[in-house]
């Protein structure tokens, strides 16, 4: 699941962790964000100001999530204007990944759709709305700009502080969680569902377990 003999072009820093799936990362000796194409590692900029405050996750950190024990590998955050959203990149034993979204107690879990996968739709609906994908009906509950402000970590794509994007977030009948962003030139879409903070079983790095 990982490479050997990675080292930080920047400062030399070794990375002996890096996981196959890795596209971009941080460097946490000179903070410098680094992207990874083929054999070249290229310096993309800084990794931003990450403000430390009791969080329920942290990179390294393993949560169960659907029956399956998965491994924080990243750790994003943005502002949408009200307040900062927090995203971590997760990847269980296969390296199947997902994001679990952390908002003011809120949390959700979210898989990127693969391929054409997907509403066939590339502009953003608007709050109201509704979105029918796979004989399902989503209403938009909200949309807004978000820009990343700090990155930690690993993350399978690119992701550079100072990026911005629109997103809305739809929600299905039975709590189902559909999730679009859109910049110029370009969108993603997303599946998922809300899920009870108090039910998650995390484990530290050191191995002590959150209750």
């Amino acid at each position: 699941m990982s490479d050997t003999h990675v080292t930080c072009p920047n400062c030399g820093y070794g990375f002996d962790n890096l996981r196959k799936s890795t596209r971009m990362f941080d460097c946490p000796s000179c903070d410098t964000t680094l992207f990874r194409e083929g054999a070249a590692l290229n310096p993309i900029g800084n990794n931003g100001e990450m403000h430390d405050y009791p969080m329920l996750l942290s990179v390294n950190d393993s949560v169960e999530i659907g029956g399956q024990k998965c491994l924080v590998v990243g750790h994003a955050r943005y502002d949408y204007g009200r307040g900062t959203w927090d995203e971590f990149w997760v990847e269980n034993s296969q390296g199947a990944g997902a994001w679990v979204s952390i908002d003011e107690g809120d949390v959700a879990v979210q898989y990127p759709f693969q391929g054409n996968a997907g509403p066939r739709r590339s502009d953003p609906p608007a709050v109201g709305q509704t979105v029918t994908y796979n004989s399902r009906d989503y209403t938009v509950t909200e949309g807004d700009t978000a820009k990343c402000i700090a990155v930690r970590g690993q993350f399978p794509e690119l992701i550079q502080v100072g990026d911005e994007h629109y997103f809305i977030n739809a929600s299905g009948p039975s709590g189902q969680l559909l999730s679009g962003e859109f910049w110029e030139g370009g969108h993603s879409w997303s599946d998922g569902e809300w899920l009870d903070p108090f039910t998650l079983k995390i484990e530290r790095l050191d191995g002590s377990r959150v209750a």
